[in-house]
């Protein structure tokens, strides 16, 4: 596969299903743990080794973490705790927004709100035998989740996905991503000037009232935290929640196992979150000094590019690591990054792909999957299936 490697570029091409994963273990062996691609037509590094991508999420110096943030979508979300590159700064924030995700809220929300949400999402699907599971379900699930959870208007839920995929593509089209941030301030900022006078049990609420060492949240502050929410939460949620479906459902059988057997529910999450992670090759940018790293000479100010794929299917740490097997380690996984701007909505995740799962089992435990082709997960960035046609 050498020449094909010299022509991929990471942000274009599409690589569907295991071709991914092909030439992340093809990188991998026939180039060693870090080597020279492309990212958006311009020249790129791809770590495509376990060892190595653990290495490099932890050294904060030839990779600070903050910089792809920041060049990205800053400006459509504003100041957040993923963009900022002092170390005191970046712990206070993150002490301050974060826990409410921890917190009695998602607690009470996991226990009595997610199923009954995504009941209704089935029942959303109305009568017909054949549905698109991507289009009524995994595309709005994680949305409805978040905005429940923070409390913001129902009427407006209809909105927020799209709000989220028009921050994401902040570098092509800055003016739809600006419009998407005043939009969704406009829906947040008179919620969280209600709750300051009038705290309520939801997110927003905590965030109000959240404070460490003396310091808190200002609205603005609140608000780019909820900006952030939307387009990473909600948007790799989606994907991971759209290719636990898919490895199910292309595994002949595994669905109505699964259906006979939901004590393997939450082992199926994590190793769909293996499998196939939705973000499966995150873009990182090098510090301002050139950097040598496993032996490479990377330029300063350098696309790097951290395969998670490629480190979940390695064969150093995982035992046949392409085949789909449920109940399996994955405690070695890096689907959730490691290190300072490691993911902090991990548990969320985890509980809406399972709990969702266990609605869906419930509802549709014998299910037929209608257009493999549409379902094989796609891109590298973000990825999950275009649709998940079946019969039900």
């Amino acid at each position: 596969m050498g020449t094909v490697l010299d022509s991929i570029d990471f942000a274009l091409d599409e690589m569907p299903g295991e071709e991914l994963h092909d030439v992340l273990r093809a990188y991998r062996e026939e180039r060693g743990p870090v080597a020279a691609t492309h990212f958006l037509g311009l020249p790129a590094f791809v770590i495509s080794s376990h060892e190595a991508l653990l290495d490099a999420f932890r050294d904060v110096e030839r990779f600070p973490p903050h910089l792809m943030y920041e060049l990205s979508f800053e400006g459509a979300v504003g100041r957040s705790f993923i963009s900022m590159g002092d170390a005191k700064e970046h712990l206070v924030y993150r002490k301050l927004a974060t826990p409410a995700f921890r917190s009695r809220a998602l607690q009470r929300f996991e226990a009595e709100g997610l199923a009954p949400l995504a009941s209704e999402l089935v029942d959303d699907l109305g009568d017909d035998a054949e549905v698109d599971l991507v289009e009524g379900f995994s595309a709005r699930l994680p949305y409805l989740v978040i905005s429940r959870m923070l409390g913001l208007p129902r009427e407006r839920e209809s909105e927020f996905h799209g709000w989220a995929k028009a921050q994401l593509a902040f570098r092509d089209d800055p003016v739809a991503a600006e419009k998407a941030k005043a939009e969704l301030t406009n829906c947040l900022a008179p919620v969280v000037e209600a709750r300051r006078s009038e705290p309520r049990d939801d997110v927003i609420s905590e965030l109000v009232a959240a404070e460490v060492d003396g310091r808190s949240l200002s609205d603005e502050e609140i608000h780019s935290h909820v900006r952030l929410l939307f387009p990473t939460g909600g948007e790799t949620t989606y994907g991971s929640l759209g290719n636990l479906l898919f490895a199910l459902l292309c595994h002949e059988g595994e669905w109505e196992r699964l259906a006979r057997d939901p004590s393997r529910i939450d082992a199926a999450v994590e190793e769909a979150l293996r499998w196939e992670t939705p973000i499966a090759v995150l873009p990182r940018r090098s510090g301002s000094q050139p950097a040598r790293f496993r032996g490479v000479d990377i330029p300063a100010d350098s696309w790097v590019l951290f395969a998670i794929a490629g480190a979940n299917r390695d064969p150093a740490v995982f035992d046949d690591p392409d085949s789909f097997r449920i109940g399996r380690d994955t405690s070695d996984a890096l689907t959730f990054g490691r290190g300072v701007k490691s993911c902090p909505g991990l548990h969320l995740a985890r509980r809406s792909m399972a709990t969702s799962l266990r609605v869906l089992l419930e509802r549709m435990p014998q299910l037929e999957l209608l257009d493999g082709e549409a379902a094989i997960p796609r891109r590298s960035v973000l990825r999950s299936p275009a649709a998940l046609r079946v019969r039900r």
